[in-house]
């Protein structure tokens, strides 16, 4: 397998960790090696998740930032929340990380956690959290599926 999928119910510890889980840790790169080895970096996720990216997702994520206007207001303010979120964190032995206080809470995070794989990243939900979110687009998946497909393959005629 080489991209991340699944959702997986883990639990984080008193000190902050959880065990990234077995079947997303054999998840390797194009050149072999597992994506979840080494440094990671764990930040801010979209609608009130974190995400965590290997290196090299995280290497594509900073060049296309570079490519973004620093004149423009929402670039900055975005990088500012982004950036400034951000920590490097490693697994132990255990495949467990550390997710620093300030991302638990901006998160709100407990003890019951949900790890999704989204093909190139994870990331980490409540799950009450998580459930909510996915409400809020109930019976939107086709719709959404058909506006993303139909824009994104030019080639493809129309019946």
């Amino acid at each position: 397998m080489t991209g991340f999928v699944g959702r997986y119910q883990t639990t984080m510890d008193d000190k902050g960790r959880f065990a990234l889980p077995a079947r997303l840790r054999a998840v390797n790169g194009p050149d072999g090696t597992p994506l979840l080895k080494g440094t990671l970096v764990l930040t801010k996720g979209l609608e009130g998740c974190l995400s965590l990216y290997p290196e090299a997702e995280w290497a594509e994520v900073q060049r296309r930032f570079s490519s973004l206007n620093f004149t423009q207001k929402d670039f900055r303010f975005f990088s500012r929340r982004f950036y400034s979120s951000a920590g490097a964190v490693k697994p132990d032995r255990s495949g467990r990380i550390l997710v620093p206080s300030h991302l638990v809470k901006e998160a709100r995070l407990s003890k019951e956690l949900l790890v999704i794989g989204v093909n190139r990243w994870l990331e980490i939900w409540d799950p009450q959290r998580y459930e909510y979110y996915l409400e809020q687009f109930a019976g939107s998946y086709e719709e959404v599926a058909e506006r993303l497909f139909s824009v994104h393959d030019p080639g493809r005629e129309r019946e």
